[in-house]
């Protein structure tokens, strides 16, 4: 076996990627829903993030620390316990099949899955180990006293910084060529896709869909009904 073939890895995104939905967004309702946050501003923040996010001039670390100050009096042992919850009923009904499926026949085939999302990675790591994935990244929210403090924590997982993460990683497994094969609908992992060698577009937003056309890029459609 060739090093080319021992280091493949295939990277997915999250959000309208795997999931059918934006999970920062499904988080907000969940914890809306359960009236565990009960200002309506919490919403119109969520509703200002997806603009920004797709006219790509979200400022993540503002929004996050926002976010995160509707609830971070409550430790993370309880946060953790809506988070299990909030995955089991709000997310695993929105996974593609598709995705499950792709993601099985690479672990069969022994390459590494990771998934590398723009969202706070606790919310990642719990929908990252229902998708049976080796390796989740998401945005590291500082910790202190047992409780999330509203500030980033080393480089999030945000478009260049997915690159950044990834090749953290990477030097950490000392691995030094990869074949890479990345899953991702928005043109906000445009980065990322520069880095990949081959790139499959899923639901792809219309600048990636542009940019995947005059790439060759692999396009594909996934669905709840498969």
């Amino acid at each position: 076996m060739t090093d080319k073939i021992k280091n493949k890895i295939a990277i997915f995104d999250l959000d309208e990627t795997l999931l059918a939905g934006d999970s920062s967004r499904l988080w907000t309702n969940y914890l809306w829903d359960k009236k565990i946050v009960t200002d309506p501003h919490f919403l119109k923040l969520d509703e200002q993030m997806i603009a920004d996010y797709y006219a790509e001039k979200l400022n993540i670390n503002q929004y996050l620390f926002q976010h995160l100050a509707y609830f971070k009096h409550y430790d993370i042992d309880k946060i953790n316990h809506w988070v299990n919850d909030f995955t089991e009923t709000r997310i695993k009904p929105l996974l593609y099949p598709q995705g499950i499926s792709i993601i099985t026949q690479y672990r069969q085939q022994n390459i590494p899955v990771i998934i590398i999302s723009a969202t706070m990675s606790f919310l990642v790591y719990a929908i990252a180990k229902q998708l049976n994935a080796d390796v989740s990244m998401g945005i590291d929210m500082q910790i202190k006293d047992n409780h999330y403090t509203g500030f980033i924590e080393g480089i999030p997982t945000f478009r260049e910084g997915k690159v950044e993460r990834l090749n953290q990683w990477k030097e950490a497994k000392d691995i030094n060529y990869t074949y890479i094969y990345f899953y991702t609908d928005s043109s906000n992992d445009l980065p990322l896709c520069y880095q990949a060698d081959h790139v499959i577009a899923v639901n792809a937003d219309k600048k990636l869909t542009q940019v995947s056309d005059e790439k060759a890029w692999e396009q594909q459609h996934w669905d709840l009904n498969k």
